[in-house]
């Protein structure tokens, strides 16, 4: 499933991003610049504004009413009966939306801390913007909060039946060159 998500609507993207859809980042433009997007991109253009969601004719949008991020996801995932697959959290830049891809120690090496480096053996690389990510010391908090997101599970303690990846399938957001 592809999105094509409106600024007003920004974190919402990277939410996304973290449960492994692709969701790309609208900014600017009528409704018709975005129905064109969304319809070259085989897109569902997600808004938190209604006036976009009627202006561009037959292509897919959703209107996001909640007004948190977490909550936001919730619905989207709800309205169209979705359900993250698990193999696919974190597998995107959170910042540019590109499918992260493996990275050596060596690909890595004077682009993360020295700690980092001696620490880790596994790292991701987002190949357009570079940022590289490893499983930190973040991984509960960072289970707790996408587990959260999940329906079925309690926001505040993280996940529930529905289950969490393991530390490999978890990326830190890391130093960029």
């Amino acid at each position: 499933m592809k999105f094509l998500v409106d600024r007003t609507a920004g974190k919402l993207a990277q939410k996304l991003r973290a449960l492994g859809f692709d969701a790309a980042l609208w900014s600017a433009g009528s409704g018709e610049e975005a129905a064109r997007e969304a319809r070259a991109g085989g897109r569902i253009f997600l808004t938190r504004c209604r006036r976009l969601a009627g202006g561009g004719g037959d292509f897919p949008v959703t209107v996001v009413e909640a007004d948190r991020p977490a909550e936001q996801v919730r619905e989207v995932l709800g309205k169209l009966r979705l359900e993250p697959r698990e193999e696919a959290f974190f597998s995107r830049c959170l910042r540019c939306n590109e499918e992260l891809r493996p990275a050596t120690k060596e690909e890595v090496e004077g682009r993360v801390p020295e700690f980092i480096y001696r620490t880790y053996d596994s790292f991701h690389l987002c190949p357009r913007c570079r940022r590289v990510y490893w499983p930190g010391t973040h991984l509960e908090k960072m289970k707790k909060e996408v587990g959260g997101i999940l329906p079925g599970n309690d926001p505040g303690r993280g996940p529930g039946k529905a289950g969490m990846p393991g530390g490999e399938r978890w990326k830190k957001k890391g130093a960029h060159g």
